[in-house]
């Protein structure tokens, strides 16, 4: 009997869309979120994005958070899939997010404080550090540089006897990426345009 091949690609497109679908909601799980809440944060940084762009002598940003926050969350599902590398790609996605302001005289907090004039200024201070630690920390996972990933986690812990390996484990990591949404989740606060979100999950293994 010749094999259905119409039925082989069904089969093979139906596990296919089971996987990414098991792979997102296991991400979102991990990072303590729900769909809804990822895409007010892409659409929060598109609005970003979209202010620079309007700006005089603009820089011109062609990313899109929303799929840079997605594929972060995939590839923290990916884990229980088997991918060795799911930490390099999630801190990949999510350093991208905020690359923009890594040049030269461009600095987050100032940028956002030109956007959102009402901010409170004060409040703001150890957020905007921590949140550049964190951007430090997933551009040292996603381009294997050690002194980058203890300089910004040690910071960012403020504990200076950590060690490279502990850098490296899972719970650390999932601990950071935590910490960053609900970094990213106080500066939607601040802006006064939505209310701002804390119920992060706690830590699933």
């Amino acid at each position: 009997m010749q094999p259905d091949v119409l039925l082989e690609k069904k089969s093979a497109a139906t596990d296919t869309s089971s996987s990414n679908e098991t792979s997102m909601s296991h991400g979102l799980y991990l990072a303590g979120l729900d769909d809804k809440q990822l895409n007010l944060l892409g659409i929060f940084f598109n609005e970003i994005y979209e202010k620079i762009r309007n700006k005089p002598r603009s820089r011109q940003i062609t990313r899109n958070a929303l799929t840079m926050f997605q594929g972060a969350i995939f590839a923290l599902g990916s884990k229980k899939d088997g991918n060795i590398e799911w930490k390099e790609h999630c801190a990949s996605s999510l350093r991208e997010i905020i690359h923009e302001w890594e040049g030269v005289g461009i600095d987050f907090a100032g940028e956002f404080r030109e956007f959102y004039p009402n901010s409170p200024k004060a409040a703001e201070t150890e957020v905007y550090k921590n949140f550049k630690h964190c951007y430090g920390y997933f551009s040292g996972i996603g381009h294997h540089n050690a002194s980058g990933i203890m300089g910004s986690l040690s910071s960012l812990r403020k504990d200076s006897n950590l060690k490279l390996e502990d850098c490296y484990q899972d719970e650390i990591f999932l601990e950071t990426v935590k910490k960053f949404f609900s970094l990213i989740f106080e500066i939607v606060g601040f802006s006064k345009i939505t209310p701002p979100i804390t119920n992060i999950a706690p830590i699933s293994k």
